[in-house]
Order: structure tokens, then sequence, then C-alpha cells
């Protein structure tokens, strides 16, 4: 009997704490936005030295011009093809970049957030409907997004690896093929980290207006 009331004491306290848990309108939300940190976490590194600058360079117009016929459905010479090239590297480099500097800046405002969310809980305050509904709607959104970007793990260590000794002028195709590709997901990211780095500012917002009232 003794044991019987000790489950049924243990489970109570666990339904309790869920129940609790549940009551609070951040704990979804910081859940969801942990998730998506994470998974921040595993986009590859892009170095300075993984895209080769200096190879790319040794592909001069000169000796282009001398090979230059027009090939593929794109109609592209191989010297455009070059120009086209760089102007993709740049690309690359300057998103690369940015999402460098916008993870930085989310994972700042993640650790704010954590402290004015603890300090709301402290003070038992209660979030108004409205604002439930904005942290579900920010919540739901996560889970749409991460999808996409979640499939795109792996992608840029693969297209880099490919490319690795082909970056003359037989492989064109195959680096402007990979260039896009790598692009695409860093844009792709860029905008994931974005949406993340704006709810969470929006979401701070909303913790500090219920503590600076």
């Amino acid at each position: 009997m003794k044991k019987l009331l000790t489950i049924i004491s243990i489970v109570i306290l666990a339904t309790s704490m869920v129940a609790c848990v549940a009551l609070d309108a951040f704990a979804a939300f910081e859940k969801a936005a942990k998730d998506e940190l994470n998974l921040v976490d595993q986009y590859e590194v892009i170095q300075p030295t993984d895209l080769d600058d200096q190879t790319l360079n040794q592909l001069s117009f000169d000796d282009v011009q001398a090979l230059s016929t027009t090939l593929g459905d794109d109609n592209l010479t191989n010297s455009e093809k070059v120009a086209y090239i760089r102007e993709l590297y740049q690309a690359i480099q300057v998103v690369r970049a940015e999402n460098i500097l916008l993870k930085v800046e989310t994972k700042a405002v993640w650790s704010e957030l954590k402290l004015n969310v603890t300090a709301f809980r402290e003070a038992e305050l209660t979030l108004s409907e409205e604002h439930k509904t904005m942290l579900s709607d920010y919540k739901n959104e996560f889970t749409l997004r991460r999808l996409e970007v979640e499939a795109s793990i792996g992608s840029i260590k693969s297209s880099l690896e490919t490319l690795k000794g082909n970056y003359d002028l037989e492989h064109l195709d195959l680096i402007i093929e990979h260039f896009e590709s790598i692009l695409d997901v860093l844009s792709m990211r860029h905008d994931h980290l974005a949406y993340l780095n704006q709810a969470l500012i929006d979401v701070n917002s909303i913790a500090l207006t219920y503590l600076n009232s």
C-alpha cells in the first residue's frame, strides 16, 4: 500500500510539473528556438581556403580566350563562364560573412532573452492571449522552415569535396553548378537565421514590455 501511494505521489508530482510547463507560454517557444539554434550550429563552416581563390585567379582571361567556344545550352563562352564563376565566388563570400555576423547577433539576443524570461517567471507575470498566440505562431513557423534547412546539412561540404582539384578550364560547368548550389544554400540559411533573429528580438521585446511596466 505504501509503495502504491509513493508511486501515485510521483505521478501527481510529474503531472504537476508538466502542467506548469504547459502553462508557461514561453516554454514551448524556448524549446523550439533552442532547436533552431542547435540546427544553426550544424551548418558547415566555410573557410576562406575552401573556395580556392588562388586557383580561380589562375583562370586568366587570356588563356580562356584562346579556348573560347560556345558550350552548353546556356550559350556562354568559356570567358563568360569564368566571369560568372568569379561573380558567384564574390557573392558566396558576402553571404558567408553576413551569416557569420548574423549568427553571432542571434546568439547574443538569445542569451538576453533567456535572462529576461527568467526574470519574467520570477516576477510571476502572465502573458496576454495575444502574446501567447504570437509565441505559438513563431514556434509553428520554426517547424515549417526547418525542414528545408535541415535537408541542406552536408550539401556544402559535399560540393567542396567534389570541386577539389577541379578548378580548371575543363570543369567550368562543374564549378558553376556547385557554386550556384552553395550560394542557394547559404542564401536559404541566411533567410532562416534572419527570421530566427527577428523572432527572438520580437519575443524579447514582449518580455521587456512586461518587465518594464
